[in-house]
């Protein structure tokens, strides 16, 4: 079978300057599919696991940490390479570093997806919906971690002047709806035809969802999805029971070193004021007390009871200090007993909120019994 001749350019970064394993990991898989693969780190050195991953780069460049992964494609583009060097290419690949992977053979998605009638096609995409903060409504679009620019669209002065005009984007949220919603709407109005590997099977979505965090579980044993976002062993993610059902069925299968996501899992509860030692603060306070509550039984709080599920461990139930919540926790705080050995995890996102839900427990029981789920390192990571 004839090699396509694709370029990639692969970004990272992270406060440790460092090429992580998972991403040595990645390249290698990269460089099978790919003729030339570039690594755009949006620092200017890095401290470790460059020797590891040169044999899978053809070069790395350095730059200042400016306009998120946007920023780095949009130099690499127009200043590293230079347009006549990237039209030698008949596909481009854009890829960040913000999952885990690959669970299967990534040559065999490129086979699949160069039959289909596409002029893009990214690993997953979404249907109409918003984001809150700001407000903006958006339609259907491909996501942009894994994204392929087949050639028409490569050679096409609508992508290329995409690029050009680009502004530097500086927040989260505005980098996703510049780049990745931006893209897609410039390709659309262009005529181009964008599509998702989840596609092939058919995956109903809806508004809103996105089937990275809420069907991981079903993407990877069922259709062979290769990847795990990061965010995805999130406590806050709606999508975390997945995330952990898909671990032990990685793990099980022997398809990928599950240790990386774990030190992912078990690094966001860290809280360096707690304990310094102890990079799961959250462990270290169960094994502190005899009898422990969660408080709060949303999102969150039924999160933290499925990761004590699955590590093994118990809690005595859900509590609240408004009794009209009694149906959907165990019981109010005024019914339970609490000692010295009673450990309480207040699972509320909201550093504020958190506080005014710890003056009223603390009428019962001592800070130090109190467990603030708002305090994990990772709660503070942007959403």
């Amino acid at each position: 079978m004839k090699h396509t001749n694709r370029l990639c350019i692969y970004m990272t970064y992270n406060k440790e300057n460092k090429i992580y394993p998972y991403i040595e990991k990645v390249l290698k898989s990269l460089k099978v599919c790919c003729s030339r693969v570039y690594l755009v780190c949006n620092c200017k050195v890095l401290k470790a696991g460059l020797n590891d991953s040169q044999s899978y780069v053809d070069n790395i460049f350095f730059r200042e940490n400016i306009g998120y992964d946007s920023g780095a494609f949009k130099d690499a583009l127009c200043e590293f390479l230079g347009w006549d060097e990237v039209y030698r290419y008949d596909e481009l690949v854009l890829v960040n570093d913000s999952f885990f992977g690959f669970f299967y053979p990534l040559q065999d998605i490129f086979e699949l997806m160069d039959k289909q009638e596409c002029d893009y096609w990214g690993m997953t995409g979404q249907t109409e919906g918003e984001y809150k903060d700001p407000f903006y409504e958006f339609d259907a679009h491909i996501h942009s971690y894994f994204l392929v620019i087949k050639k028409k669209v490569l050679m096409s002065q609508a992508f290329r002047e995409f690029w050009e005009k680009l502004q530097y984007s500086e927040n989260f949220s505005q980098a996703v709806i510049d780049f990745e919603v931006g893209l897609n709407e410039q390709l659309k109005q262009k005529g181009f035809i964008g599509k998702s590997f989840i596609e092939l099977y058919g995956i109903q979505l809806k508004r809103n969802e996105n089937p990275c965090y809420s069907q991981l579980y079903k993407l990877v044993k069922d259709c062979q999805f290769p990847i795990m976002k990061k965010k995805c062993v999130l406590i806050r993610n709606v999508g975390f029971e997945e995330t952990l059902k898909t671990i032990v069925y990685l793990e099980k299968e022997k398809r990928y070193p599950t240790e990386w996501v774990k030190q992912y899992l078990e690094n966001q509860f860290y809280i360096p004021e707690y304990e310094s030692s102890c990079f799961n603060s959250l462990e270290l306070f169960y094994r502190n007390y005899s009898t422990v509550y969660i408080y709060g039984a949303g999102v969150c709080g039924k999160n933290i009871a499925a990761y004590f599920d699955y590590k093994g461990w118990n809690f005595k139930g859900f509590i609240s200090t408004e009794p009209e919540k009694e149906e959907v926790c165990s019981s109010c705080i005024e019914k339970v007993t609490i000692d010295s050995d009673t450990g309480i995890i207040v699972s509320v996102l909201n550093a504020e909120i958190a506080e005014e839900i710890a003056k009223h427990i603390g009428t019962r029981c001592s800070q130090n019994q109190l467990f603030f789920i708002s305090a994990c390192s990772a709660i503070k990571l942007p959403k």
